[in-house]
């Protein structure tokens, strides 16, 4: 019988690893539909927030504003999403989700949920919940922790 070495690993290395795995396996999937990891990424989050510029959609997604410009180029170019002048700003645009778009959000977002599935198997819907709950409650300390050093910093 093969030792639990999950249980000898530290938190920080087991969550890596975990997120590295569920990337790769991701991008073995979605490049089934034509679709890299950032350009899912930006995708989904036009999806979440219709009409959001490329300056707040760089932020959302940690990466820089070229970079992004190139992802939404070939999005558009897919007619997955589509571009329009913001009314506010004539130097930005606004990107939107097209019926197209629309379409392979819901193909990814199933190929998604079959993955978190599949690395769940075997876990409790308790235990499931318990996880989200503390990594939630992860996520929110370190979000706190940079907004006191920010104030500090001020």
């Amino acid at each position: 019988m093969k030792p639990n070495l999950a249980k000898e690993m530290p938190l920080g290395y087991l969550l890596h690893e975990v997120t590295r795995l569920l990337k790769r396996r991701f991008e073995e999937e979605a490049r089934i539909h034509g679709i890299t990891l950032p350009q899912w990424r930006a995708l989904a989050e036009i999806y979440r927030n219709e009409g959001i510029s490329q300056v707040s959609l760089a932020g959302c997604i940690d990466a820089d504003p070229m970079t992004v410009s190139g992802i939404l180029d070939r999005l558009e170019k897919r007619g997955l999403i589509m571009r329009n002048p913001d009314p506010n700003d004539s130097r930005a645009k606004l990107a939107r989700v097209t019926e197209a778009g629309s379409e392979l959000v819901d193909d990814v977002r199933a190929v998604g949920l079959g993955i978190y599935g599949q690395a769940m198997d075997g876990m409790s819907d308790a235990d499931q919940k318990l996880m989200t709950a503390a990594l939630g409650r992860m996520r929110d300390n370190l979000i706190a922790m940079t907004a006191e050093q920010k104030e500090v910093a001020e």
